[in-house]
């Protein structure tokens, strides 16, 4: 199934195409989302908005002795999210925070995003929280748990300089959990499933 034209297609028929993207860490969520905003821009108006944008600051996060649970539902505004992307898509316009995750803080909230004819929400829960939205196609990628855990250490030790050991007793007593407690079951609600690498090619 080739994603780029189904969001086409759907979007010359309805006129706007609300695609929300979905799946565990480093699972690909950001390269598609990018993917397609780069390959429908020729064509459509498109913008993006990522759930990451929504993190606590760090002292907000639920933890466990074992670490942060960075994946949980509980580690980000749900809420304003929600009533960003409804805004959105029902004023035009939303301001959305900017989020750095080298100090795990809120710095702002300033970034202006202006609806589209294609609105791209990508995120960890984003199917969960964007239930409801109207013209939306779900994508769910359920890349395996063991790629996106070689692509976490790459980014992780590359970016800030966090050793493997400690990448994947992160991964395994935190992310994993929350995996399968809150990220996976959105797969049932999917249009698309992505098993593979492959993003805009055959699910």
């Amino acid at each position: 199934m080739d994603i780029v034209n189904l969001v086409k297609q759907k979007t010359l028929a309805d006129g706007i195409c609300n695609v929300v993207v979905a799946g565990g860490t480093c699972s690909g969520k950001t390269t598609l989302a990018n993917e397609l905003q780069n390959r429908l821009a020729t064509e459509f108006s498109t913008s993006i908005i990522r759930q990451d944008c929504y993190f606590k600051d760090i002292q907000d996060v639920p933890s466990i002795p074992k670490g942060y649970l960075m994946d949980s539902p509980n580690a980000f505004h749900a809420r304003e999210f929600k009533q960003d992307a409804e805004r959105l898509l029902h004023e035009g316009t939303a301001l959305v925070p900017h989020y750095d995750v080298a100090q795990n803080k809120r710095m702002s909230k300033n970034t202006l995003i202006k609806r589209a004819q294609v609105n791209i929400f990508e995120g960890l829960h984003t199917i969960s929280l964007l239930d409801g939205l109207p013209n939306t196609l779900k994508i769910f990628l359920a890349t395996p748990l063991a790629i996106c855990l070689d692509r976490r250490i790459g980014r992780d030790t590359k970016l800030y300089g966090v050793g493997k050991e400690r990448i994947t007793e992160n991964f395994n007593d935190c992310i994993v959990p929350m995996y399968h407690s809150y990220i996976a079951p959105q797969m049932e609600r999917a249009e698309i499933k992505i098993e593979g690498v492959n993003l805009c090619g055959a699910a």
